[in-house]
């Protein structure tokens, strides 16, 4: 096998080449079986064992003849020259008279060669003048394929219950509900890939004539066809669509941010990306709220969709804003998700004005203070090490900005006060005991990071938080090893004269 760097400088090579070529016999005795099938054979094509053959057929000659290194080099440019110049008249005659079974003939060979479009044709071929009349045609045909999932007459209970519940949710606008049987879908098996061809059809819309490809989205209804039509799409042209300001479907924009967080980089995020799916979000708000906030649950774990929001938020009303953080935002014991909320904060902070920085961090921080307030008097409630959560930035950052410096010094004063007699305060257990030691601590470490912001310096702060955290009783009856870790980053925020000094 050829590297992708070798494949792709033959196939430059075979395409300058192609045309002063010549036909590939082979291939186009196969191709001339498929002239006789009508656009219902083709499309229906896995179904069928002759189509299947030829398919195989067609498979066999480009890879024998692209992929294997059996050829010399010359020879092998001059045979994937011929198979060029053999398909390109299938192009060419589909786009200038409208004949999609030839365009579908095309497609079928360039599955395998993997050439692009425009590469084929010049640029007054692909003008939107030449193109629109097979471009009407295929969305004509799309417009006729039914894509809805349906449950067998012999499926499990289970599954029938599935698309029940999914019929329900998308009834009743339930993003969660609908999405059960997607996600089901594409967990097993092939997913929504049951039709390679139309895929491929879709594609080749795409790239000869974008805006009738938009024309083509607009009839969709159910999410199983949003899902159909977008699935195959590169990250780059899911942008490019998700940018479409004529796209008003609530539920084919949701399904544009999902296949674009699908295909999100872990390591980072551009500039782009954020804008594309703010852009989406802005739709979404403006036909209906209540949708956006499902959506903002819904992809609450992905830090791109984080960054996005960060950014939508700044351009939205306070009330708007309130609602989504009351509604939307979830503060539990978990700080699985801390990297996407803190991104969330970076891209609001970035583009807010003072008085936003300050209205989304005291909305934060009192949802995080309630959150603490209930938990210290729930008696089921346990706690066994330091309680960070997701938003534990935003409390920092609340506290560097928002609470003056006397008050953040008498705040750890107490803290360490209330940790230091934990063993006089009445608890209805020792588990309750030890929830209150880690509840005490957890705000402790927090402040210690805004005590560290503000370059506070307090030297009996240190001696007490020092003398706090080597309490052998303490160390002894509640401290792990990761925990005692924490102190000791606590220790360092409140000593960072020394810890940054040179």
């Amino acid at each position: 096998m050829f590297s992708m760097e070798t494949l792709e400088i033959i196939r430059s090579q075979a395409i300058t080449q192609s045309y002063n070529s010549s036909i590939h016999k082979e291939l186009n005795s196969i191709l001339l079986k498929l002239e006789s099938k009508t656009l219902e054979e083709f499309l229906n094509g896995e179904k069928s064992e002759e189509i299947r053959a030829i398919d195989n057929e067609i498979r066999n000659i480009v890879t024998s003849n692209v992929h294997s290194i059996r050829n010399e080099s010359e020879d092998k440019i001059a045979i994937v020259a011929q198979i060029i110049f053999t398909v390109k008249e299938y192009l060419q005659k589909g786009i200038s008279s409208g004949d999609v079974r030839a365009i579908l003939i095309f497609l079928g060979v360039n599955c395998y060669l993997k050439i692009e479009i425009d590469k084929l044709l010049s640029e007054d071929e692909l003008e939107e003048i030449h193109t629109k009349i097979v471009s009407e045609k295929i969305i004509k045909i799309l417009k006729n394929i039914n894509l809805t999932t349906q449950a067998l007459p012999d499926a499990p209970y289970h599954e029938k219950e599935m698309m029940k519940e999914s019929l329900e949710g998308f009834a009743d606008n339930n993003i969660a509900k609908t999405y059960i049987l997607v996600e089901a879908i594409e967990r097993g098996g092939r997913g929504f890939h049951f039709n390679f061809l139309l895929e491929n059809l879709l594609s080749f819309l795409y790239k000869i004539n974008f805006t009738f490809f938009i024309k083509a989205l607009s009839f969709l209804e159910n999410p199983s066809e949003f899902v159909f039509y977008l699935q195959s799409f590169k990250k780059e042209e899911l942008l490019k669509i998700a940018n479409e300001s004529t796209i008003s479907n609530k539920w084919l924009n949701f399904e544009l941010i999902r296949q674009i967080i699908k295909k999100e980089s872990k390591e980072s995020y551009e500039e782009l990306e954020t804008e594309s799916i703010k852009a989406v979000l802005g739709r979404i708000k403006y036909s209906d709220f209540g949708f956006l906030k499902q959506t903002v649950k819904y992809f609450h774990r992905s830090k791109l969709f984080n960054a996005s929001l960060g950014a939508f938020l700044v351009s939205i009303e306070e009330s708007k804003i309130e609602e989504i953080i009351s509604e939307c935002f979830t503060i539990d014991t978990y700080s699985f998700n801390l990297e996407a909320r803190d991104t969330f904060r970076e891209q609001f902070v970035e583009l807010a004005s003072d008085d936003q920085f300050n209205f989304l961090h005291t909305l934060i921080f009192n949802k995080w203070k309630l959150y603490f307030n209930e938990i210290h008097t729930t008696e089921e409630f346990y706690q066994n090490g330091l309680l960070i959560t997701d938003f534990a930035n935003f409390i920092v950052y609340y506290h560097t900005n928002l609470t003056d410096d006397n008050t953040l010094v008498l705040m750890i004063d107490e803290l360490i006060e209330k940790v230091r007699f934990i063993d006089s305060e009445w608890s209805c257990s020792s588990s309750q005991q030890i929830t209150k030691f880690h509840l005490y601590h957890s705000e402790l470490f927090l402040l210690t990071f805004a005590y560290r912001n503000k370059k506070l310096s307090v030297l009996q702060l240190l001696e007490r938080y020092e003398e706090l955290i080597n309490n052998r009783i303490h160390l002894s009856r509640y401290v792990s090893e990761e925990t005692r870790n924490l102190f000791n980053q606590g220790r360092q925020n409140i000593d960072w004269i020394n810890k940054y000094a040179v």
